[in-house]
């Protein structure tokens, strides 16, 4: 656990290194105007990434439910998580829970951001997955700015929190994320950023599902062990 949580502030070290105090590989030859880097450009997300909602199919039909295999994450999901990697859901619907619902398959590594009361989560999966409400879901236009989306919006979250409405509950709805803006570093800058932070992401992946298979073979050991069908 140790280690994931070291390679996770790592790769925010770098984002903060990089685009926050500008000290990027090859600062020193870059003309910055008014904090603005030549070549940098400003975007609004709506113009690098396309950002889609979820859904809850009915609780009341048991064919949305019972026996399902498509991942179907909750903010629960993700705020009791240890990490940004999230390696599946506690509950899966069917394929007509999904027809029959407003949730959409996004893909692998899409960034996962809850959006509804705990707002400013974030989770990648390697699976093809749908979300509840909960969530704007946060797929690139180009995969060499994935990462540096994501911590972006990570060491925004206070930003992105601000901007939620809402009386019962606060809200970032898709429309004002649509209308954040985000500088857009040159190709080389981000190509650099998302191999460095993907190799962490990678390296955390492995961590958690190495931890999972021991966890697994703990719970299938230990009552063996307790009942002596297993001689220590």
């Amino acid at each position: 656990m140790r280690r994931i949580k070291l390679l996770e502030e790592a790769a925010r070290l770098i984002y903060k290194e990089w685009f926050v105090r500008l000290r990027f590989p090859g600062h020193e030859h870059i003309r910055v105007v008014d904090g603005v880097p030549d070549g940098w450009i400003k975007k609004a997300m709506d113009d690098v990434c396309e950002s889609v909602g979820g859904g809850t199919p009915s609780t009341k039909v048991s064919e949305y439910w019972d026996n399902g295999n498509i991942i179907w994450i909750t903010p629960t999901d993700v705020t009791k998580n240890n990490c940004i990697v999230l390696l599946d859901s506690e509950k899966k619907i069917t394929e007509e829970g999904l027809k029959k619902s407003s949730a959409k398959l996004v893909p692998p590594d899409t960034i996962l951001m809850t959006s509804r009361a705990s707002i400013g989560f974030f989770a990648l999966i390697d699976k093809e997955v749908c979300t509840n409400q909960g969530f704007i879901s946060i797929i690139p236009s180009e995969e060499n700015s994935r990462m540096y989306l994501l911590f972006n919006l990570i060491h925004r979250k206070e930003e992105i929190i601000s901007k939620a409405g809402g009386t019962t509950y606060k809200e970032i709805i898709k429309s004002t994320f649509r209308n954040f803006e985000i500088m857009i570093p040159s190709k080389n800058i981000l190509n650099s950023f998302n191999n460095y932070a993907y190799n962490f992401i990678r390296q955390v992946r492995l961590l958690k599902k190495q931890n999972q298979k021991l966890k697994e073979a703990h719970d299938i050991l230990l009552p063996r062990l307790m009942n002596g069908s297993i001689q220590v």
